[in-house]
């Protein structure tokens, strides 16, 4: 309800400088570094299949993007996740899921007035699907790494922001 859409307001123990940005950045590349390290994050949570739980990951992820977009941002969000954790129920007991976004970092393709371009330098999603044994033994059975740019969209895996005011915003473009 309205008290779990407060879970990720800032508390004035956290870092200034992140309060300040609420959810976007000060800076094209800062904004979609925060929304990745976030979203592995996210997909990493012992507790992402708590309906809460997921429900603050979606509104602290949809954040990243241009106010006017959070709402389209939340459904699609709340979409991806639930199917997450739907294909995380059709696991077995004894199998576990590894996801894990990598990149070597954010660079700026292209920045003119307030849009830019940035791009997550040799981006990937790995997924590993494991099982242990009677024995206790981990065995690989199903291991996959794609280029980012496959959840991205774009083919050159460049994500669009816009600067709204002095903050930086991921944007559907």
């Amino acid at each position: 309800g309205a008290l779990a859409a407060c879970g990720f307001e800032q508390q004035p123990s956290e870092p200034a400088a992140q309060a300040d940005q609420s959810g976007g950045g000060l800076a094209p590349e800062t904004v979609a570094k925060n929304f990745f390290d976030d979203l592995r994050t996210a997909m990493n949570d012992k507790q992402i299949t708590d309906d809460d739980r997921r429900s603050k990951w979606v509104e602290q992820l949809s954040n990243y993007f241009a106010p006017a977009e959070r709402d389209d941002m939340r459904v699609a969000l709340s979409t991806a996740l639930d199917n997450f954790v739907s294909g995380l129920g059709k696991l077995a007991s004894t199998e576990a899921l590894t996801l894990d976004i990598k990149f070597d970092g954010i660079e700026v393709v292209s920045e003119a007035d307030d849009h830019a371009l940035v791009r997550p330098i040799n981006g990937s999603i790995y997924l590993l699907i494991t099982r242990t044994t009677d024995t206790g033994a981990v065995v690989n059975l199903w291991e996959q790494s794609n280029p980012l740019n496959t959840i991205i969209g774009n083919p050159d895996g460049a994500v669009p922001v816009v600067r709204i005011g002095r903050t930086w915003f991921l944007t559907q473009g």
